[in-house]
């Protein structure tokens, strides 16, 4: 995961074996004002992977400031959309 203002870009795999790692690397730059996650760099997701930007949700509207998913694999909606939960994600 690299880091620059106000945008985190996650690369290679979101899955339920690096999900906690990177939630843990997240968390200090989501506090420090990052609202932004880019995933255009993610090979592969599993449903870890809606844990992930749902923590962060949480964690960015709770100092009120809404976050912001780009490049999204395909994947991801599809996971989101078989739990039920895509109106629920971030633009």
């Amino acid at each position: 995961m690299e880091c620059e203002g106000n945008c985190c870009r996650i690369s290679g795999s979101v899955t339920v074996d690096s999900t906690g790692d990177l939630l843990r690397e997240l968390q200090p730059h989501l506090e420090q004002g990052v609202d932004t996650l880019d995933f255009s760099a993610v090979e592969s997701v599993d449903s870890a992977a809606l844990a992930l930007v749902f923590s962060a949700m949480r964690q960015t509207q709770q100092t009120g400031r809404t976050l912001v998913c780009t490049g999204l694999p395909s994947s991801f909606a599809t996971l989101a959309e078989l739990y039920g939960v895509t109106e629920l994600l971030p633009a």
